[in-house]
């Protein structure tokens, strides 16, 4: 359409819109979650049972795609019980679709892809 906005015209100073490429930084932290221990599980998650006391876990309930490929993808229904659910799934969040967390104010952003030389390209390579 070549229309543009001048988005930073519309922020106060202090003010800022903070954007990652999803991909890169989502891989990043899975990455980071193994080498630390953390089981990696390939998942949909589908819904949560509450803790009712202090004492008790989280309960989730996902599909497993472990080994599957396509969109076809069904998975196997499995449980998982956790001490802490830490919903990083997006803007449509599942997780905060299943507790309730209301509305919320969200922007959409656009995205610019600029060609540049290849010895330029390779500061960004594997980050």
């Amino acid at each position: 359409t070549n229309k543009e906005v001048q988005i930073g015209q519309t922020l106060k100073d202090d003010e800022y819109i903070g954007m990652v490429r999803r991909e890169v930084l989502d891989d990043f932290l899975r990455n980071r979650a193994g080498e630390n221990g953390a089981k990696l599980i390939n998942g949909l998650f589908m819904g949560m049972a509450l803790p009712t006391s202090k004492d008790e876990s989280y309960v989730l309930t996902y599909n497993d795609l472990e080994g599957q490929e396509g969109n076809a993808r069904k998975g196997v229904k499995k449980t998982l019980e956790v001490d802490v659910v830490i919903g990083a799934d997006g803007a449509n969040s599942r997780v905060a679709k299943e507790i309730e967390a209301g509305d919320y104010e969200y922007a959409i952003a656009f995205q610019e892809r600029m060609r540049i030389p290849e010895d330029k390209m390779d500061y960004y390579k594997d980050r």
